[in-house]
């Protein structure tokens, strides 16, 4: 007996097409049969998942677009708004339940991992104060047992539901690709050497533990390896039932509202009536049918491959997601349009056909999670965000305001580049030129930052001895707004981060950042270009590069050259970086990190997550170019420090992706940013 063919995964589409909307746009036959192909996927899934339980599979037959009959039926439209709002309604009590259990498993163990990076650092103080061997030789030991409990069983095994996303490319299990990898490495230090017997001792407030190197060695990869486990497994679940689940649901529910309406317009207005309105919704739709389907595909890139098949999350994926939401808003007021259109041509109507679907069309609204009025865990904390609104002659004076001192922050650069200081001197003073410039932005718009340390700062800091220089630094905060660079200034010069670190003052830092970062801010008229910043985007990035000493990373084409000398540059001075790569479409939107930069780091770094609380309220990035920025709070968590050395992986080819850490290090970002605890 032969065994079965393997069924394909319910979203499986051939590896090698990327569906991009504005191609999809150009053949609406084909649009049509991958968008259906899609939704019938999403719906197999949903059901594993629950949203149908006790429906007959059967019925879960996703209503084709083009039959042998012709365009799909009002009838079907409403059966396909009946199956989107079932999964719209389904997905936030499973999101917060997934959530939950992912979040308390990784607060369990959250802990044990901090106080693994203090026994870290005292074992590795010991071994080379009694010449056991260099800094390398210690990182090459502890990395031999990092590589042999990463080999051990599988810390999670997922129920049928998460199974069936893992199976769609849509979800993984946490540690699914660097397991297999280190089964296969080859041991770096021989068992039987001498080094691993020796007696260290670890000392905390509450215990004194003397053990050989092997065993602490054991004991801390275990601890880290515990907490990654978790991590992934909160940082997955959030972008499936987040980004993926509620936001697409959301918008595919007014999709589908939306073409269910079209349909009850064609049939009871007469020809002729308000038909330009019909064909700008019709094609609205289109757009956003096209938009699902290239979303799909986002969700299903495999992170673990060199290269994606379409891009990595990124300000690709946000900028889709941000034109979903603004495509979404049209659509609605076209669509609330029409049906006061719809009830005022057809009220009079005696017709009880007409009546009914009259009846039954209402005014569509905008989903809770975009209105930030949608209840459950992980969402943004109450006490922060805007907390007022600017008139619009409230904002023009004072976007007037901030426009004067961006062009005396630019002009002031070229003073400085024209004054031919000594390197470290140029750095100071542009560093400070950077910090009066997000003074005087945070005072123009009212913004107050407020900067929270975690308890168990101090105690590792004090453990590295990060006032020392020793280690490399580097920053990584949450990048939901492009008001993160001022608040970031801030924050690097508070007196809360100075003391958690030991620093007497701020220290000019390296920063890691795009290269068009002011097209957000470009003023156009005809071929002539400048940016609210007084300068082109070509002439900012050189300032920003031949000045403050940053590194500014090319949108396209090869990146390792600029990843590379950022590295380099964190041997003089700390580093920051936004390793979301872009700011977020929505206040919980958080995306999966640009892993690939996390393997261009050196090891010896630690690294600082942060999370910017309520920022995004601030200065929302939907609408495209919004400029309507309003005045508000903005809480600063910065969590303990985090060591390369013990969380990274080895600087092998095969794990050189660092997905698992990033996925750890995102996980971190998100418990805190957002509030784990029910909003009603």
């Amino acid at each position: 007996m032969t065994d079965e063919p393997a069924e394909p995964s319910p979203l499986h589409i051939e590896p090698t097409v990327w569906f991009d909307h504005q191609t999809l746009l150009r053949d609406v036959n084909t649009l049509l049969a991958v968008y259906d192909q899609f939704a019938q996927g999403v719906l197999q899934l949903a059901f594993s998942e629950g949203y149908f339980e006790g429906v007959d599979p059967a019925l879960l037959k996703w209503p084709p677009s083009m039959t042998d009959e012709g365009m799909i039926g009002l009838e079907g439209l409403g059966y396909r708004v009946k199956l989107i709002s079932a999964i719209y309604e389904g997905v936030p009590k499973l999101r917060d339940q997934r959530l939950e259990e992912a979040g308390r498993q990784l607060a369990a163990v959250t802990t044990a991992y901090h106080e693994s990076t203090r026994m870290y650092a005292q074992t590795r103080h010991q071994f080379l104060s009694t010449g056991a061997g260099t800094e390398q030789d210690f990182l090459e030991l502890y990395q031999t047992i990092y590589i042999e409990a990463l080999r051990a069983k599988n810390l999670f095994t997922p129920d049928g539901g998460e199974a069936a996303l893992a199976g769609a490319r849509l979800s993984r299990v946490p540690l699914a690709f660097a397991r297999p990898v280190a089964v296969k490495l080859k041991t770096t230090i021989a068992d039987d050497d001498p080094r691993w017997d020796a007696q260290y001792v670890f000392v905390t407030e509450e215990r004194t533990v003397e053990a050989t190197l092997r065993d602490i060695c054991h004991d801390i990869a275990r601890r880290t390896l515990d907490c990654m486990a978790a991590g992934e497994l909160l940082a997955v679940r959030y972008n499936t039932y987040t980004n993926f689940a509620w936001f697409g649901s959301a918008i595919w529910k007014i999709l589908n509202e939306a073409e269910f309406l079209l349909e009850v317009c064609r049939r009871t207005l007469p020809a002729g009536v308000i038909h330009h309105q019909l064909d700008g919704l019709k094609d609205d739709i289109l757009l956003g049918q096209s938009m699902m389907v290239e979303f799909f595909q986002a969700h299903q890139e495999n992170p673990a491959n060199l290269k994606p098949t379409g891009y990595w999350y990124g300000h690709h994926y946000t900028g889709l997601t941000r034109d979903m939401i603004d495509l979404s808003n049209r659509i609605m007021t076209s669509g609330n349009r029409l049906i006061q259109e719809l009830k005022q041509q057809t009220g009079a109507s005696a017709n009880p056909q007409v009546l009914a679907m009259l009846n039954e069309t209402k005014p569509m609204t905008p989903p809770a999670l975009l209105l930030r009025s949608a209840s459950g865990r992980f969402l943004e904390y109450p006490h922060v965000g805007r907390n007022g609104r600017y008139t619009g002659l409230q904002r023009a004076v004072r976007l007037g305001r901030w426009i004067f001192a961006s062009w005396n922050w630019m002009r002031h650069k070229t003073a400085i580049e024209e004054q031919g200081l000594p390197e470290n001197e140029r750095l100071e003073a542009a560093w400070r030129n950077s910090l009066h410039w997000a003074d005087q932005t945070l005072r123009i718009f009212g913004i107050d930052v407020r900067v929270k340390i975690d308890p168990l700062f101090k105690t590792i800091a004090r453990d590295l001895d990060l006032a020392s220089g020793k280690y490399k630094i580097l920053f990584f905060p949450t990048h939901q707004s492009v008001f993160d660079h001022p608040v970031m200034y801030r924050v690097l010069e508070s007196p809360e981060l100075l003391d958690a670190i030991g620093w007497t003052d701020s220290r000019p830092c390296t920063i890691l950042s795009r290269s068009g970062l002011t097209e957000y801010v470009t003023i156009r008229l005809g071929a002539w270009r400048t940016t609210l910043f007084g300068v082109n985007e070509t002439e900012f990035d050189r300032l920003l590069e031949e000045v403050d000493g940053y590194v500014v990373l090319p949108r396209t084409g090869d990146t390792n050259n600029a990843t590379q000398r950022f590295a380099g540059l964190l041997e003089q001075r700390p580093g920051i970086i936004y390793p979301a790569g872009t700011t977020a479409a929505f206040d919980i939107q958080s995306i999966p990190l640009q892993h690939g930069l996390f393997s261009k780091i050196p090891s010896d770094v630690i690294l600082i997550p942060m999370a910017f609380r309520g920022i995004h309220s601030i200065w929302p990035k939907c609408p495209r170019r919004n400029i309507r920025i309003n005045p508000g709070i903005v809480e600063v968590a910065v969590a303990p420090p985090m060591a390369g050395e013990t969380t990274l992986f080895p600087k092998r080819r095969t794990l050189r992706p660092q997905l698992e850490p990033a996925t750890l290090f995102q996980a971190t970002q998100i418990v805190n940013l957002l509030n784990p605890e029910y909003k009603p």
